[in-house]
């Protein structure tokens, strides 16, 4: 168990600028809900949405866990994509690209966090 106290300066930043990136683009998703133009892009969008807040969850489990090289470059890929997926949602013209780029930003989460599970074992 890890025994550092708690606060902002004991978080690893890399972690800690993706969970924000994620938290923004929870909302970006939430907002484009007003003006999805079907039904199946609504329900696309909360489907994305339940994913992406499960990797918020995990990433939040996982904050204090010391910064390495491969999380940091996790953290820069996911900060990379985030402009073109916020494009996408904002023009929401192909639902299926927008799906197909966050599930590829989540699955570079999903590598951040199964590193810094490793890293607090």
């Amino acid at each position: 168990m890890n025994d550092r106290p708690l606060g902002g300066d004991s978080m690893n930043p890399d972690l800690r600028k993706m969970h924000s990136n994620l938290v923004a683009l929870m909302r970006s998703l939430e907002e484009s809900i007003d003006t999805a133009p079907t039904a199946a892009a609504i329900t696309a969008i909360t489907e994305q949405m339940v994913e992406i807040n499960t990797r918020v969850t995990a990433i939040g489990r996982v904050l204090l866990t010391q910064q390495t090289e491969e999380i940091a470059r996790c953290a820069k890929a996911v900060a990379e994509a985030m402009p073109g997926i916020e494009g996408e949602i904002a023009d929401l013209q192909d639902c299926q690209r927008m799906v197909r780029s966050v599930a590829a930003l989540l699955g570079t989460v999903d590598d951040a966090v199964r590193l810094a599970t490793l890293a607090l074992d």
